[in-house]
């Protein structure tokens, strides 16, 4: 289980939803499958819901993240800001990130707290 938080850019898409990205410090993603400089592609399960997504770090950033454009399971382009808020996340959550492989899961940090 690995903890990261959901990150505004102070980017926004046409419809004024702000893009999103996840970001996990690099000195707790040694579970993640991320490799330097390169997008690495990952399965996001969000809820019930998975995505094709990319995992990216550079050697400049102390973090690594998800990015913010998805793919659902008919390829169609999706946020990640409108996956996460569809599903009951908000920006600034803490939250984390199951890993099994390339497929990472998302749950909200009470969740787990919870358990």
């Amino acid at each position: 289980m690995v903890q990261g938080h959901i990150r505004g850019l102070s980017q926004y898409y046409v419809d004024g939803l702000e893009r999103i990205e996840i970001w996990v410090p690099k000195s707790k993603a040694s579970s993640l499958p991320y490799k330097e400089n390169i997008r690495v592609p990952i399965w996001l399960t969000i809820c019930s819901n998975s995505y094709s997504a990319g995992l990216r770090s550079t050697t400049n950033n102390e973090y690594v993240w998800i990015s913010p454009d998805l793919k659902d399971s008919k390829s169609k382009k999706v946020s990640l800001a409108r996956a996460l808020i569809e599903n009951g996340f908000k920006k600034s959550e803490r939250i984390f990130l199951s890993v099994n492989g390339d497929v990472i899961h998302i749950t909200h940090a009470s969740e787990e707290g919870d358990k």
